[in-house]
């Protein structure tokens, strides 16, 4: 699904956030969006998302003005710091309450149900973590069942805040090599701080102060010498 962002422009009670943002999507691409603390990122994500409304600007799905849909009405999967998993519910249960709550008509069977929750665990690394409840996992085995569960219904556009911060390097690159072919078809939108998730997107955006600074692949952007690469610094060197 393609998005277009048409100067969108959000502001806190004490500071701007977003300010004149004008930015294309293409469907099925995997944008990273980065930047220093505060530059914007999170409130972009979450204005896609249905969950912030812009001061200004329109934000259209496949040509399709929503921007004053919310959340429930764009069928945006999205996982955010505060992934916000129910604490009397298996991860299992976790993961297929995206399914449970839909209507009868488009809810999946017992076994189809099953099967999809089953799958995306083993791709995240929880298969056998299935009847454990939240607080029994580590930071990153509960961001991992929040992605789980924003994917599990099959939502074609994504936004990920940061979704794998508590797992190391290493960890984070091995799932999200797994999870491409999950994702492969999604628009997916993703802020993180790591070049290991970086160099897997198509494209990289940097904001600053609310703004767009830079844009393009990442191999470009490290060879442009320019944002991008100060940002990762002796990372970008190394690589």
């Amino acid at each position: 699904m393609s998005i277009e962002l048409v100067d969108i422009a959000y502001r806190y009670t004490d500071a701007v956030a977003l300010d004149g943002i004008d930015l294309s999507i293409e469907s099925g691409e995997l944008l990273a969006l980065l930047g220093p603390s505060g530059c914007g990122k999170t409130t972009l994500l979450r204005v896609i998302a249905g969950l912030e409304f812009p001061d200004r600007g329109r934000v259209r799905f496949e040509g399709r003005d929503v921007t004053a849909l919310d959340a429930r009405k764009r069928h945006v999967g999205f996982v955010f710091q505060h992934y916000a998993l129910f604490n009397h519910l298996s991860v299992f249960e976790n993961v297929a309450f995206g399914l449970r709550v839909r209507h009868w008509w488009k809810r999946p069977r017992r076994a189809e149900l099953k099967r999809r929750v089953g799958e995306l665990l083993e791709l995240v690394q929880l298969g056998d973590l299935a009847m454990r409840h939240p607080a029994q996992l580590s930071g990153g085995q509960r961001q991992r069942v929040a992605l789980a569960r924003a994917l599990v219904t099959g939502a074609r556009v994504v936004v990920l805040d940061d979704p794998l911060s508590a797992v190391d390097t290493l960890t984070e690159r091995r799932l999200v090599q797994r999870l491409r072919p999950a994702l492969e078809g999604r628009t997916v939108l993703v802020a993180t701080q790591r070049l290991s998730t970086v160099e897997l997107a198509d494209r990289a955006v940097v904001l600053i102060d609310g703004r767009i600074v830079e844009s393009g692949a990442p191999a470009d952007l490290v060879r442009a010498g320019g944002p991008f690469a100060a940002l990762f610094g002796d990372e970008v060197i190394a690589a």
